[in-house]
């Protein structure tokens, strides 16, 4: 049989961090023009770039990430710092950001690197490829600036009921399994037939006691009827052997002859008349 849960909590907190992600997942679906505006690269681009060559552009401090619509086979693009009026080194360190390029209309976002910028400063940006890339269109995505758009209120609001929602529905889950598991009853003897027990209800002290007591007594009684006594057996054949027979007709005959005979017989000390005499 089933066991039903006492405890209301573990599925409350599951039904509200449900409730959490669906308000989540609706805010999310309802706000889809303004996610376009903060993941599509076309629309949240700081700077750009068309076709292959090179290109001078200004990049701020933080991590970029260059961004190309669709796959584009042999595409190298480097980033040079410009020093005053000439060409400096090569910026070839990475970084890592949270941005992810992604439309609502499906198109196919290629992350082509990114690079970390110390400071403000112009760069030169030297874009190409084997194959004819005139339409080739290079987007800059800095961290700095999608952390702004993110802290929206309507992203706030939707990023946090669904952390709670995701967070709160596997928590539910766990305590619930954690309240069936300490209502499984715990059954420290075999009741017997004339205590029935529910398994949907634990053992108070005083059943236990009882159920204790009861097989204690009757492990001492058995253990009194296995002992046998100092004397088993001795009893019955005294009493066999001093069974009375019964007296059969010639026996009488000879005892009453015999008890004749010594009433005949003088006593012991008749003489002693006899000399006195």
């Amino acid at each position: 049989m089933e066991l039903e849960d006492t405890n209301p909590w573990p599925r409350r907190i599951i039904l509200v961090g449900a409730g959490f992600f669906i308000i989540a997942s609706i805010a999310w679906l309802s706000n889809a023009d303004n996610i376009n505006q903060v993941f599509d690269p076309r629309e949240s681009a700081t700077q750009q770039t068309n076709g292959d060559g090179i290109h001078n552009i200004v990049l701020d401090e933080g991590c970029w990430t260059i961004t190309s619509i669709g796959q584009i086979e042999n595409l190298n693009v480097s980033v040079f710092e410009i020093e005053g009026s000439s060409l400096g080194e090569e910026i070839t360190e990475s970084c890592r950001t949270d941005f992810e390029p992604q439309s609502i209309d499906d198109t196919e976002f290629v992350i082509i690197k990114k690079v970390k910028i110390a400071q403000l400063a112009n760069v030169s940006i030297d874009v190409s490829c084997d194959t004819p890339c005139d339409d080739l269109v290079l987007y800059f995505n800095s961290d700095a600036q999608f952390y702004e758009d993110l802290i929206q209120p309507s992203f706030i609001f939707m990023i946090s009921f669904c952390c709670l929602g995701v967070i709160m529905m596997p928590l539910g889950g766990v305590l619930m399994l954690m309240n069936r598991a300490k209502q499984q009853p715990v059954n420290l003897i075999q009741p017997q037939d004339d205590m029935v027990h529910d398994p949907s209800t634990m053992n108070t002290t005083d059943e236990l006691y009882k159920l204790i007591r009861q097989t204690v007594e009757e492990a001492e009684s058995k253990e009194k009827q296995n002992i046998p006594p100092p004397f088993a057996g001795q009893g019955q054949t005294d009493a066999g052997n001093t069974m009375i027979k019964p007296i059969t007709s010639e026996q009488e005959s000879f005892n009453q002859e015999k008890t004749s005979e010594n009433s005949l017989k003088p006593p012991d000390d008749a003489w002693k008349k006899w000399d006195g005499g």
